[in-house]
């Protein structure tokens, strides 16, 4: 048995939140949600797209791939490259160059978890003592020059080595974006948490486990970690979703 939970919260001054959710049962593109919990018996899909502010219509960009996640969607992601020209062709011609990133993570009934990623919205193991591993790939500029070896994961850059390499973007010619994916066991008493960036930009990783292992049930720590991007100033749209492996 699983215990799902999600909350969803437009940033800071925003009349419009630019994040879309899938908890399981539903796409989610509201101004707030507090954390709700539900269960379920059999396999969990969970997903965020995080539309790209600085590109038109970024909440129609998130919108269309999480519907399309609900339709269609695998846990590898190839349904992203195979929809890539149905998204440019609702998208482009009026919003050209609208973009997303994308997260899910697709957990069958024995903890078999498959996730994969395009971007920056990321992907959380979380253990039964409440430590956090990151198994997601953050398709930044910095992360690609980690990976080729010209850039140090320890060393603090400059803000523009944090922007997005890669992300999903109506446009024809953008059809090189890197789709990550990974698979692990989800054993009794451990989580998946899916996010955008407006969770793990707005708190560090040891304020992340830190607010999750002060609170006793799935819904306070969900509710924990709202409540603190809440308070920090001009913190981005926020949406988590969670599944705990309970047996």
């Amino acid at each position: 048995m699983f215990q799902l939970a999600y909350f969803q919260m437009v940033g800071a001054g925003k009349a419009r939140n630019q994040d879309a959710l899938f908890d399981g049962t539903a796409v989610r593109q509201v101004r707030l949600h507090k954390t709700r919990v539900s269960e379920a018996d059999d396999a969990v899909r969970l997903a965020v797209a995080d539309g790209v502010s600085s590109s038109p219509a970024a909440h129609l960009a998130s919108r269309f791939w999480l519907d399309a996640f609900v339709r269609e969607g695998d846990a590898e992601g190839r349904f992203l490259r195979r929809l890539h020209g149905s998204f440019c062709d609702t998208l482009a011609d009026e919003y050209f160059g609208s973009s997303s990133t994308f997260a899910s993570a697709v957990v069958e009934a024995d903890g078999l978890c498959r996730i994969c990623n395009v971007g920056d919205s990321r992907v959380y193991h979380i253990s039964a003592e409440g430590r956090w591993r990151q198994v997601s790939h953050d398709h930044t500029v910095l992360a690609d020059l980690i990976e080729q070896g010209e850039a140090r994961a320890d060393t603090e850059y400059a803000d523009m080595y944090y922007s997005l390499a890669h992300c999903l973007i109506a446009d024809d010619e953008e059809t090189h974006f890197k789709i990550f994916t990974d698979s692990f066991a989800l054993q009794r008493g451990e989580a998946v948490l899916v996010c955008s960036d407006g969770l793990h930009d707005a708190l560090p990783h040891e304020r992340l486990e830190a607010l999750w292992n002060a609170s006793p049930s799935l819904l306070d720590k969900l509710e924990a970690l709202r409540r603190a991007v809440k308070r920090v100033p001009y913190h981005d749209d926020c949406s988590a979703a969670v599944c705990l492996r309970q047996r």
